[in-house]
């Protein structure tokens, strides 16, 4: 199993990066997670849109869904006969009814506590504390097993979340000089924390507005040597 960030900033990109969005790849599925702003280009250098096997969507903000409607132009121009499957929160909004709307999609609302299955890959939803209903997914193929909070405040359901998994890639929005008052974000050093609830790595994610890699992987690499920060267009192994 191999992860590729696509995009890993949020709510909006810097020059020459984009927002969030992964490529999950087994042996014989490409399973995106979000897909927001720019990040179809990326995947596009990856794989074809027709190779995609489904699509999650954590939570329906512009950060996460923004590249769906270019998304379904490419679907629409490819040789892909079937529509293509897409996990996404039941959450009443104006994004949703676009999504509704585009023929190229199949919908399906996420159930919490259910097992689904697509292929080789199995995954759950759990649910996590952001202004609109959002959930982080646990992915397992075979032996290998990989967590994804999409964005969220620290809450009781990240533990089981990332139980058993050997990666969890965790929202960490703000360094802990600026996480004052209430924010709709896990800190880097919350997310860096979810480290003492499993044995396996987190990378952070997720980065917020005028931070640059340097200071973030700083703070990190000076709470945990079980963390790093996402890269875009890196992969890494699970």
């Amino acid at each position: 199993m191999e992860l590729t960030v696509l995009g890993k900033y949020g709510p909006f990109p810097p020059k020459n990066s984009a927002t969030s969005g992964y490529l999950l790849q087994t042996e014989n599925a490409n399973v995106i997670l979000d897909m927001g702003a720019g990040t179809l280009a990326r995947l596009r250098e990856k794989i074809s849109v027709e190779d995609i096997s489904f699509l999650i969507l954590s939570h329906l903000h512009f950060d996460h869904i923004s590249d769906m409607g270019v998304l379904s132009y490419a679907l629409a121009f490819s040789k892909r006969k079937e529509k293509l499957n897409v996990y996404l929160p039941n959450f009443d909004c104006k994004a949703l009814e676009t999504l509704k709307s585009i023929s190229e999609f199949n919908l399906i609302f996420i159930e919490e506590g259910k097992l689904y299955k697509e292929g080789e890959v199995e995954f759950c939803f759990y649910k996590m504390t952001h202004p609109v209903l959002c959930y982080g997914v646990k992915l397992r193929c075979n032996d290998k097993v990989f967590a994804y909070t999409g964005d969220t405040t620290v809450n009781d359901n990240i533990k089981s979340l990332v139980s058993g998994a050997s990666v969890a890639l965790c929202d960490g929005a703000f360094l802990q000089r600026d996480f004052v008052g209430v924010k709709p974000h896990m800190s880097v050093a919350q997310a860096v924390g979810v480290t003492e609830l499993f044995d396996g790595r987190v990378i952070v994610t997720h980065i917020g507005e005028g931070y640059n890699d340097c200071e973030v992987s700083d703070e990190i690499f000076s709470l945990s040597n079980r963390a790093e920060l996402a890269v875009e267009g890196k992969t890494y192994k699970i």
